[in-house]
């Protein structure tokens, strides 16, 4: 079976989306299936990261951040004539690169803006049909960070982008062959905003983790490096986050709760990896509690040194505040920490207890509740060498029946 697949995203920066990508790509690639794939992806040690049977397609056309916002709000407004006179020069690129795949019953679109670019193909003539893969809910960040805003000009501003990301999503779902959902719960979700989504061909592909990951090794001699360029002494125990600091993602939280844990316990480090929207605001929580001798900003690293920063922690907390994403999907940091053999700390969002009933792989805290993270990150350090042995079959489960092997197969049936 032939599959093609379009994403504008050229890799450069390794997050969950990237993630997703390369599972689903390389693991219908070797079950034998001809996938295609459109992309910005050029560097050679990028395209090695994919199945060597997958043929590249190289767009030539990257969007900066501020290009998706524009470009989106203005798709999600204007009528698509228009639209194509403002985009005229990606249109007639877009209709060089699609003209040999115009007979496929279906192209598949990975991200938010992907998923907008079928849309706007399907509606020129240009493809028969799309598929969109549902990496996030936009209306819902947005209509968070509006019920965030302090200030009124603020928070009319996220409602103005909630109002647009909704009109958007309208056209590029009803017009869609199909969509490809995280979960049922998510389904389930769209199906309740957008009508018309239940009667496509949809899709349930839960965000697992790639083959691969679970084979990363650790780097000794980089995690050697690491010891003594942070300072981590043998006594001290380690605290690690790693993913995007953006609203929801609870950084400060976490910040918050080990100020207060490590006025309890002596000798312990906090290692923050990331960055994103809250990265200055997470900067100020740490100056305001005093923590600087012992709190670490890491930044982005690539995701092959995960296992090895992974390593480096006694305790592993995902500290993401209470929404209503994380309760339709598992994020991939949560799966990347279980088969870390640590132990993990997580909200107990829907979607994760699922998984995790009774805290069969993990902990678990109340989200956006910063008292019992603190509590629940106490207990780790108190109780770490039975809930070590505890949670010992923990990464064996995980890369046995949570990664894209063993559910791709849905896409194919």
């Amino acid at each position: 079976m032939r599959f093609v697949f379009f994403g504008m995203n050229d890799f450069s920066h390794e997050g969950g989306g990237t993630i997703r990508m390369l599972g689903i790509l390389n693991e219908l690639a070797a079950s034998g299936h001809e996938v295609v794939f459109i992309s910005n992806v050029q560097a050679p040690e990028k395209l090695a990261a994919f199945h060597p049977s997958i043929s590249h397609v190289y767009l030539s056309y990257l969007f900066s951040r501020q290009d998706k916002r524009i470009f989106q709000g203005l798709l999600g407004l204007l009528p698509v004539f228009l639209f194509t006179l403002l985009y005229a020069r990606f249109f007639k690129r877009l209709k060089t690169v699609m003209a040999p795949y115009q007979t496929a019953d279906s192209v598949y679109f990975f991200e938010y803006l992907d998923n907008s670019i079928g849309y706007w193909l399907f509606q020129k003539g240009l493809i028969r049909g799309y598929v969109n893969d549902l990496h996030g809910v936009a209306t819902l960040e947005f209509k968070f960070q509006a019920q965030l805003a302090t200030g009124l000009l603020q928070r009319i501003r996220f409602y103005i982008k909630y109002w647009v990301s909704n009109q958007l999503d309208c056209k590029v779902f009803t017009k869609a062959h199909g969509l490809i959902f995280a979960s049922k719960a998510m389904q389930q979700y769209f199906e309740q905003q957008y009508p018309a989504v239940s009667a496509k061909k949809n899709y349930i592909l839960p965000y697992v983790l790639s083959s691969g990951a679970c084979d990363s090794p650790v780097d000794l001699g980089l995690r050697e490096q690491l010891v003594t360029q942070l300072g981590i002494l043998p006594q001290q125990r380690v605290v690690l986050f790693a993913g995007a600091f953006k609203k929801t993602g609870g950084v400060p939280d976490l910040i918050a709760a080990f100020a207060s844990v490590s006025r309890e316990h002596s000798d312990l480090r906090l290692l923050l990896v990331g960055d994103g929207p809250t990265y200055a605001e997470c900067q100020e929580a740490v100056r305001h509690y005093g923590l600087e001798s012992v709190v670490t900003f890491i930044g982005r690293i690539p995701y092959t040194h995960l296992r090895t920063y992974q390593d480096l922690a006694h305790v592993i907390v995902c500290p993401d505040k209470q929404n209503v994403y994380s309760e339709l999907i598992v994020h991939v940091k949560y799966l990347d920490a279980l088969i870390s053999g640590k132990v993990v700390i997580n909200g107990s969002f829907k979607s994760v207890v699922e998984l995790n009933p009774d805290d069969f792989l993990s902990l678990t805290f109340t989200p956006s509740d910063v008292s019992h993270l603190a509590t629940q990150l106490s207990y780790a350090l108190t109780h770490l060498e039975a809930l070590q042995k505890r949670y010992a079959g923990t990464p064996a489960y995980v890369c046995e029946s949570l990664t894209y092997a063993s559910h791709v197969t849905v896409l194919s049936s």
